[in-house]
């Protein structure tokens, strides 16, 4: 592998996700971010509104004072139409929202090619799916990248168009992300070799950035389980805290019945979805080529609920979810990802309507609370 001495990274979605992964890889490494904005006029107001900077307030108590606070400049950034088109993308982090995704990359897909690698941090499941079948179908001749998948546990908002507080300090998975699932479970060296010869994995990998920003580099089929139990989580904390208009801390006395429901539901289902997954224990587990995964005891419901109300409202207490923010902000939520993500294979595999009827519910919730907010919204316009 040959590493520059100073990576570009460049990334799409600059969010409350985006910005964090961003601030503290220039903050612990030395990489060039690169912001790929919507359109000018968002670079426009980057200068104008932010001096070209994105600054994080970390607010979670291990950070007090001046320290609790980063800000750095950007040198470049650009728009679709004004990307340099002699510059291929090498390392690209995509951490839009769900649905975004593929009109987001689509401007960009001249610049990327097989030795691009390129990191999904997103919730909820499906968006592989949807650019295998989309932007990097075979019929399309777009060469495909090196894709890796982020599950990132930290919890963020954004207060301002370029400033967020970074609220839950967690952790961050990352893994290759296979095109097929046929190669879902993959052998320990793959990781080793990643890790050495990827430069955007050996950047994330650096001592300092994955000690700091607690980055653990898995196989697939680890990271999956952690991207499970994320999703899990998201589909309680998400949805829920958008319906009823709350911090996340604000449920703590008052949750689990209802989180128990959503969790136990989405099980069910991810069972025949990922079985693979599922089934690694007896497969795997005695292969010496391959990490030993204690799945069942993961997905234990009691303890995993315990786990997702620890984490959410007590660890990221003061955060309010991205589709709370969304419902707040009158913009599209990513719930056809998350819980309607569970519906859809419910639906998919055939296992009737009384499957998914949890899930279905709070889908509902949520778009009605979208809805009530939007026709506030229109009222107070009138």
């Amino acid at each position: 592998m040959t590493v520059n001495e100073k990576p570009v990274v460049h990334i799409i979605g600059m969010g409350s996700m985006g910005a964090i992964i961003a601030m503290n890889l220039m903050e612990h490494t030395q990489c060039e971010i690169v912001p790929l904005f919507r359109n000018i006029a968002k670079c426009e107001r980057f200068v104008k509104d932010a001096n070209s900077s994105i600054t994080i307030n970390r607010i979670y108590s291990e950070y007090e004072g001046d320290n609790a606070t980063i800000s750095h400049k950007i040198e470049r950034y650009y728009a679709p139409e004004i990307y340099p088109t002699e510059e291929p993308i090498r390392n690209l982090i995509v951490a839009t929202k769900t649905y975004q995704t593929q009109n987001a990359i689509k401007p960009y897909l001249p610049y990327i090619n097989s030795e691009t690698n390129l990191i999904l941090v997103q919730n909820g499941l499906g968006v592989l799916e949807q650019i295998k079948d989309g932007i990097f179908a075979p019929e399309t001749n777009q060469e495909r990248p090196q894709l890796f998948q982020g599950v990132i546990a930290h919890g963020a908002f954004q207060l301002s168009e370029f400033t967020f507080n970074h609220a839950c300090d967690a952790d961050f998975k990352i893994a290759r992300l296979p095109w097929s699932h046929l190669d879902m479970v993959q052998p320990c060296e793959l990781v080793t070799n990643d890790s050495s010869n990827n430069e955007l994995m050996h950047l994330f990998t650096d001592s300092t950035f994955a000690k700091l920003f607690h980055v653990s580099h898995l196989t697939y089929q680890e990271m999956l389980i952690g991207q499970l139990v994320k999703f899990l989580g998201n589909s309680c904390i998400n949805s829920v805290t958008a319906t009823v208009d709350a911090l996340n801390g604000e449920l703590l006395d008052c949750c689990r019945e209802t989180f128990t429901s959503i969790v136990e539901e989405s099980l069910s289902i991810l069972k025949t979805v990922y079985k693979p997954l599922f089934d690694y224990e007896k497969e795997y587990n005695d292969k010496n080529s391959y990490p030993s995964l204690n799945i069942s005891r993961t997905f234990e419901l009691g303890p995993l609920v315990d786990g997702i109300v620890y984490l959410c409202c007590v660890q990221g207490g003061k955060n309010s979810t991205s589709m709370r923010q969304d419902t707040l902000n009158l913009r599209d939520t990513e719930i056809d990802y998350i819980n309607g993500f569970v519906v859809k294979m419910a639906d998919k595999f055939e296992m009737g309507p009384n499957s998914s009827k949890v899930n279905k519910t709070i889908m509902e919730l949520v778009n009605l609370r979208s809805g009530l907010n939007r026709a506030r919204a229109r009222e107070d316009k009138s």
